[in-house]
């Protein structure tokens, strides 16, 4: 069975190349390089040895447990960065409306645990980036113009600034998405200017990034979006740098030619917030390597972070497809990264196995077209086969059933968030087979 895709067909490298034919020492040393200092002005240079300033991921709905266990895999990496979840905040991790009580103090148990994360973050060389969306999924959603509301989200922002944190944002993304709530580009720009200025007050030295409602695109063509980025680039702070996702909220492809365009537009200096390999909690993954970049994207943006998967540990396959790009974008090849990866996390031939059969049939959105979250490579193949060969969809089904017990066999104690995946993919296939 061949999935059709618009770019790779990595599934056919991965089944064509055997893993014990790849070399295992990663090129330009990355798994071994030292993490870059911070930086020292909120808008730096860009550079000019072909990599990117800031190289780094976010949480997803993360525990403070699950940050603590990436940031020694974010550094063997070779990435400096690693921002925060605002759904980190939310109450019982969970995406629902009125889950983000940000006004509520963390009580001190919370707080050690953060405390935790912010040293060992100091310890491996990674900045360390706080930031949250007030407005998002809240019974109380932040009123910028309200004094209160002010002093209660600087008292959040100010307990992480006191640990020693640096970098910080604000996010006011996809608040369109909510009836009734006001869209205000000058309003939002000048609260975020207020906040950033009581931090700097407090610490000269640090950084702060906003990301707008609208965060995506290349061009305005729609009035209300044109008239909002004209605002942000006219009252934000010019030393405020701010998101951006590429011409879709998830991009299957990012120019140097749009990332300039919307620079232009909004009049900041730009980190690509990467939507990848994030699932949003669907029941999909996005296990491929990372596709569709521009190799001199590193020349108008300052850095990427990555937007990943639930299940933190097998978010690390295609992170560290997503690292060597950041890390050298000019030399980025998908295909090579992706076997480096399944030979870096898996140490035993069960498990690279497995591994390459899960990227094989998980290659991920990207590598297919598609640019929504919930989009299932393997579901939608299922569909197409059982319409064109009810064999071959049972076939289909037969290779994940295998996949499966290769994965339980090689992993027995992990990747929890990812064989439930499989799971209720076998669930479904095999409900539309009965009927």
């Amino acid at each position: 069975m061949q999935f059709k895709t618009n770019q790779l067909f990595l599934w056919t490298l991965l089944a064509l190349c055997p893993l014990s034919t790849v070399s295992q020492t990663l090129p330009g040393n990355l798994s071994t390089s030292p993490p870059r200092k911070p930086m020292d002005s909120a808008l730096p240079l860009h550079p000019a040895n072909d990599a990117f300033e800031l190289r780094g991921t976010k949480g997803y709905f993360w525990t403070p447990a699950q940050y603590l266990e990436e940031i020694p895999i974010l550094k063997s990496y070779g990435m400096n960065f690693l921002a925060t979840c605002y759904g980190s905040f939310f109450r019982d991790y969970t995406f629902k409306e009125g889950h983000n009580d940000w006004w509520v103090e963390m009580d001190a148990g919370l707080k050690r645990e953060w405390q935790q994360v912010i040293h060992s973050c100091r310890e491996n060389g990674i900045n360390f980036c706080f930031g949250t969306n007030p407005m998002l999924y809240s019974s109380r959603p932040l009123d910028t113009g309200r004094e209160e509301d002010f002093d209660r989200l600087l008292k959040l922002y100010r307990w992480f600034q006191e640990q020693g944190v640096e970098w910080f944002y604000l996010a006011l993304d996809d608040l369109h998405l909510h009836k009734g709530m006001r869209v205000d580009g000058k309003g939002q720009s000048l609260f975020t200017n207020k906040l950033y200025k009581a931090l700097l007050q407090h610490d000269p030295s640090c950084k702060m990034i906003f990301c707008p409602t609208w965060y995506w695109g290349s061009t305005m063509k729609n009035p209300d979006r044109r008239a909002y980025l004209e605002e942000v680039a006219e009252f934000l702070r010019k030393d405020i740098l701010t998101f951006w996702t590429g011409n879709d909220v998830v991009s299957t492809t990012v120019t140097t030619a749009d990332a300039a365009a919307y620079r232009e537009a909004i009049g900041h200096e730009l980190i690509l917030w990467d939507n990848y390999p994030v699932n949003d909690f669907h029941n999909t993954l996005n296990i491929g390597p990372l596709t569709g970049r521009d190799p001199e994207l590193c020349n108008v943006i300052l850095g990427i972070m990555a937007n990943p998967m639930r299940d933190n540990r097998m978010n690390r396959l295609p992170l560290y497809t997503m690292a060597e790009y950041m890390n050298g974008p000019g030399s980025y090849s998908p295909e090579e990264s992706i076997v480096r990866a399944i030979r870096t996390i898996a140490w035993t031939e069960s498990g690279q196995e497995a591994l390459n059969s899960l990227v094989r049939l998980y290659p991920g959105g990207l590598a297919s077209g598609y640019t929504s979250t919930k989009y299932s490579v393997i579901r939608k193949e299922f569909e197409r086969l059982l319409n064109d060969d009810r064999t071959a969809a049972k076939q289909l089904v037969e290779d994940l059933t295998r996949m499966l017990s290769l994965f339980n066999n090689a992993f027995p104690k992990t990747y929890g968030d990812t064989k439930n995946v499989i799971s209720n993919d076998l669930k479904w296939m095999n409900k539309q087979l009965s009927k």
